[in-house]
């Protein structure tokens, strides 16, 4: 794998999606060299901390992951000669846990009944008590760096999009850190001004969707992994955000599987979700330009194939 390879992935037209004269159209994140869109957050995060000088080779970087991220961090902090530590709820993939390691990472991993705001908090924890031995919490979630990476896939859409002589009217995606939705919603308002962006959320863990439609918000468990952290992080720009809707999980998953069959195409489950919305709105409307992100690789996934994480099952 090299470093030079991220970005500039495939844009593809989904035919069996493409319902009543609507096109709908993806951006192959998921192939990137890890296996997912996480290298151009964790390339650019890195490379401007290098420019920056807060950062340099030697030093060990800390952040907080599910997995997708954890590996892209890993594999890039390698290559540039940084130690990388990745806090990690429990319960999640043998496949990232094991990508992650393979690339010299540590992995710790925190209880799962705190999920994703227990890394984090761990992980600061760390930060505090190591604050002279050259330790850097990167901070994915909050740190702006992470958005202004997808501000380059945006102005790739665009170019594409030129390509093709096509003018968006939808731009679909769902909302982790929020970082990958803003930086290309905002390339693609400045440069369409009548399309309109649907943020997703996991229906188990929504609060933006709850803050819109004055609703008590209630993280609980769910089999998203990569959504649904229970925070709205900096990274999300509300209102960026034109409307949010929410999927179910198993529905997403049960959607990744019938796609991959339909279109060999190995997507992971949250590219399930962004399926769904696409469909929903193809479903309402006529003759409208649809594009959305697939995220990253089903290989990832193979040990939890059923959709099932037991070790959240009883975790609300």
């Amino acid at each position: 794998m090299n470093l030079l390879d991220i970005g500039n992935t495939p844009f593809v037209e989904l035919a069996t999606i493409s319902l009543n004269g609507n096109r709908v159209f993806s951006k192959c994140e998921f192939l990137n060299p890890s296996g997912s869109h996480k290298d151009r957050t964790y390339l650019n995060i890195v490379s401007e901390l290098e420019r920056s000088g807060e950062i340099e080779p030697g030093m060990i970087l800390v952040d907080c992951s599910t997995g997708n991220g954890g590996a892209a961090l890993a594999w890039i902090g390698r290559a540039k000669g940084y130690g990388v530590k990745i806090f990690m709820p429990e319960g999640m993939t043998e496949e990232r846990k094991t990508q992650i390691r393979s690339f010299g990472a540590q992995i710790i991993e925190t209880p799962k009944e705190e999920f994703l705001s227990g890394a984090v908090a761990r992980a600061k924890s760390y930060r505090a008590t190591n604050l002279s031995s050259g330790i850097y919490f990167l901070d994915q979630s909050e740190n702006i760096l992470n958005r202004e990476a997808w501000n380059i896939c945006g102005k790739e859409i665009v170019a594409a999009l030129k390509g093709l002589d096509v003018v968006p009217d939808f731009f679909v995606c769902s909302i982790g850190t929020g970082g990958t939705f803003s930086g290309i919603a905002e390339i693609l308002k400045r440069e369409y001004k009548n399309i309109k962006t649907v943020g997703i959320e996991v229906d188990s863990s929504a609060p933006l969707y709850a803050k819109r439609n004055d609703l008590v918000f209630k993280h609980c468990s769910h089999n998203l992994m990569g959504l649904g952290a229970g925070v709205l992080s900096a990274n999300t720009v509300s209102a960026l955000i034109d409307e949010i809707r929410v999927v179910d999980g198993p529905a997403s998953w049960a959607r990744m599987k019938r796609f991959i069959a339909e279109e060999r195409l190995a997507v992971g489950p949250t590219c399930g979700a962004n399926i769904l919305i696409c469909e929903e709105i193809a479903a309402a409307f006529s003759n409208k330009n649809i594009v959305t992100l697939f995220f990253y690789s089903s290989w990832k996934y193979k040990s939890r194939w059923d959709g099932n994480y037991p070790e959240y099952s009883e975790v609300q």
